[in-house]
């Protein structure tokens, strides 16, 4: 089984040049990587829950530095916010885990 089966597209919310001149903010597609998009076990849901913060998944992706918690996935039809911000799994430098938590279904006009 491959460690990171999914296909998750990055984005940011960038000001970019309108048709007037000005900026309007936009979400980005910075990058499309390989991830595991796993659903949380019903112990995580419960703390979560206890701690009033939603938590709908966690991310799993090779090891880098440059993904932040003002970002979002687009992961099939869903669209996912961090919800928390990305950690280095046992410190080695290997695999990231980022909570997520859903904000909408994907559509052309949020891309």
């Amino acid at each position: 089984m491959d460690e990171f089966p999914h296909e998750v597209i990055i984005q940011s919310l960038e000001a970019v040049y309108d048709d007037s001149g000005g900026f309007e903010e936009k979400w980005v597609t910075i990058d499309t990587i390989d991830a595991f998009v796993d659903t949380p076990t019903s112990d995580e849901s419960f703390k979560a829950q206890q701690l009033q913060t939603k938590l709908d998944r966690f991310m799993y992706y090779e090891y880098r530095d440059d993904l932040t918690a003002d970002m979002r996935i687009l992961f099939g039809a869903e669209v996912y916010e961090f919800a928390g911000d990305p950690m280095d799994q046992g410190g080695m430098n290997e695999k990231m885990r980022v909570p997520l938590k859903k904000v909408k279904s994907n559509s052309q006009d949020n891309v």
